[in-house]
């Protein structure tokens, strides 16, 4: 018997195993499997559409009596031949059984559908829906749809009809594995492989240079006949030398922006800046418990008395203490858990105690100044500089709430503001807080100038705050007034300089490529770009967050005659199942009659579900007359790790702008 917890043999459950749990659970012994039990294990918000679902698999001419019953006929569905998939779909939209689709039944299907998905139309626009698939399948003009009718207009769409084939019991199913996919013959070692080889090698230089730091303190100190905890806490001292001095490096934000301009770009990783910066700074902790507790084994001092006594016996071990001290406090309030709560100050705060923490390493080290002199001069010239351009404000122009909670300020462009499309900023308001400054990518073009934008998503303490004092200001007849620190570039300002590039964005991630979408349109192509072909993937999880920016992409659209851009859009929250179906068949018929979108209204149209990234970059690789592309993603790291590998897989060269 499972001794283990209930949650915690759910989530060791496969999607089928977890399917007959909820409908055992809701099994009535004296009717069977009942649609609530139907409507519970597929996850549905309609009742009705459940009550469908038992009807189309054969539940109305007998009961399924039993869980093992019911799955049993569903899996026969899924392995059968695709006519008889198209025959329950006929079944599942045919709501009187008579044999025929009607307008009113396929109308009813589509507000079931459209509910399913958290979708809200017009009831204009729905009635666009259902004329389109009555025009596209009513063959004899008798205003419903024949099962020959229906299976005609599926034979029409063959990606469609392998997509909807699976409709009403996929998720019955578990996971796919990942597509194996083949390159093209001669494909030539691509930009993922010479990107992973820069950034391992500087990986490697810096722990080839910490094990040769350990080890030669280590036998110098063993050769003088030091004890091994003593060896130990030299060596490890040596090591922090050098990556406490390190660790400025990937923060000379100015300097890596010029880098990455430069020919330099293509040998140092400045796109991996901030996961060095982590790194290092996860070894810096490390290597000081260890440093510590060495010491502390070495002068055997375990007891709270003898640790005071310790700490006030010698400046090394006073200054000692307190860097471990702030440095633990820092890597505890720089975890992703706090960044992402809603507490994004606490992160801010306890990293400004780095100023303390580099005055305690020089009072430390005595040979300490030899490694960090120069990085932390660097880094401190730098800070001056931004200093010194954060002096003068500039008035928000405009602000606008968008859904989601959202909301787009515009500001003023001082003279000599020079950026590149992707680049992002510090914004600091003043109202809200003289010390706070947050890093925004800039969705305005260089091509504007005079206007500056940015869109802030209501996250944390800050950008709520900042939202409220903001509205309060223009409510009383006042421009707020922000500073601006920046710009600097990001993984994203390359786009241009490749031929064929794959824009992936997630949510919020849309902004670096905003910039960069409004250049496109501004600059007519971007003169002397080397840009042929832009394939722009946006991730939403519902119909209202694509309102951010849906202006902007039919806008390009419509000026963008040399079609350099391709739009795909996807809205992950989208049922891929049945209650998704109707909506998915409405699709495929507008984009043959050559209209808009019923979720976006561009040209391009919604898919439901998240995408397959394999087969998308694997089709984008394949595009005739192009190299293959070089992939852009902003978005989550979780998500941002799927793209990554679909990219190995495919050996193209991957960016990863985080936020």
């Amino acid at each position: 018997m499972d001794s283990r917890p209930p949650s915690k043999r759910r989530r060791s459950l496969s999607p089928l195993a977890t399917v007959m749990e909820r409908l055992e659970s809701h099994r009535s012994w004296s009717h069977g499997i009942t649609a609530q039990a139907v409507q519970d294990a597929l996850n549905l918000r309609s009742l009705y559409l459940a009550e469908r679902v038992l009807v189309a698999l054969g539940g109305d001419t007998r009961r399924f009596e039993t869980t093992e019953e019911f799955i049993a006929v569903a899996q026969n569905l899924m392995s059968g031949p695709i006519s008889a998939k198209v025959s329950y779909l006929f079944r599942l939209h045919d709501i009187d059984g008579d044999g025929w689709i009607g307008r009113d039944e396929l109308e009813q299907m589509f507000h079931i559908a459209l509910a399913e998905n958290d979708i809200r139309l017009p009831e204009s626009e729905i009635t666009r829906l259902v004329e389109s698939v009555m025009s596209a399948g009513d063959a004899d003009r008798d205003q419903r749809l024949s099962r020959q009718d229906f299976a005609s207009m599926m034979a029409e769409h063959p990606e469609l009809q392998v997509r909807l084939s699976e409709y009403g019991v996929s998720l019955l199913k578990p996971g796919n594995r990942a597509r194996r996919m083949t390159l093209p013959p001669g494909a030539p070692l691509g930009g993922w492989v010479r990107n992973g080889f820069v950034v391992a090698l500087w990986l490697g230089i810096g722990v080839a240079v910490n094990m040769a730091l350990f080890m030669e303190a280590l036998l110098r100190y063993q050769a003088a006949g030091a004890s091994l905890a003593l060896q130990i806490a030299r060596g490890t001292g040596a090591c922090l030398n050098f990556d406490a001095a390190f660790i400025a490096i990937p923060m000379l934000r100015y300097t890596n922006t010029l880098i990455r301009r430069s020919w330099l770009g293509r040998f140092v990783p400045v796109d991996e800046a901030i996961d060095i910066h982590r790194l290092v700074g996860k070894t810096v902790v490390l290597l000081g418990v260890i440093h510590s507790v060495a010491h502390l084994a070495n002068a055997k001092t375990f007891d709270v008395a003898s640790l005071v006594a310790f700490g006030r016996g010698s400046i090394a071990a006073a200054t000692g203490f307190g860097l471990l001290f702030l440095c633990l406090v820092i890597a505890v309030f720089s975890r992703a858990a706090v960044r992402r709560s809603g507490k994004f100050e606490l992160f801010h705060l306890t990293h400004l105690s780095y100023v303390g923490i580099v005055g305690l390493l020089f009072a430390h080290g005595p040979n300490f100044w030899m490694w960090g002199s120069v990085p932390w001069a660097w880094y401190l010239f730098e800070r001056m500089l931004r200093l010194g351009r954060r002096r003068v404000p500039s008035r928000i122009l405009a602000a606008q709430a968008l859904p989601s909670g959202v909301a787009r300020l515009d500001f003023e462009r001082q003279p000599g503001f020079n950026y590149a499309p992707g680049d992002y900023i510090f914004l600091n308001i003043p109202a809200l807080t003289r010390h706070e400054w947050h890093p925004l990518t800039l969705t305005s073009a260089p091509e504007d100038p005079r206007h500056l934008s940015v869109h802030v998503r209501s996250l944390g303490n800050w950008s709520r705050a900042a939202h409220k004092i903001i509205s309060d200001e223009f409510a009383a007849g006042r421009n707020p007034v922000v500073r601006v620190d920046g710009p600097y570039g990001s993984p994203s300002r390359h786009l241009f300089d490749s031929p064929h590039a794959v824009a992936i964005a997630a949510g919020i991630g849309v902004t670096p490529f905003a910039s960069i979408l409004r250049s496109l349109l501004l600059s007519r192509g971007r003169r002397g770009s080397p840009l042929q072909k832009l394939h722009f993937i946006w991730l939403n999880r519902d119909q209202q967050s694509f309102a951010w920016f849906k202006e902007l992409l039919g806008e390009i659209e419509l000026r963008d005659p040399s079609g350099i851009l391709e739009v795909h859009i996807f809205m992950t929250a989208g049922r891929t199942d049945m209650a998704g179906g109707v909506l998915d068949l409405a699709q495929h018929v507008l984009r043959d009659q050559q209209e808009g979108d019923f979720v976006t209204g561009l040209r391009a149209h919604t898919t439901f579900g998240s995408p397959d990234f394999d087969r998308l970059l694997e089709g984008f690789y394949r595009t005739p007359h192009l190299p293959p592309p070089e992939v852009y993603f902003c978005g989550p790291e979780s998500l941002g790790r799927v793209v990554a590998r679909s990219a190995r897989r495919l050996r193209l060269r991957f960016r990863f702008e985080r936020f």
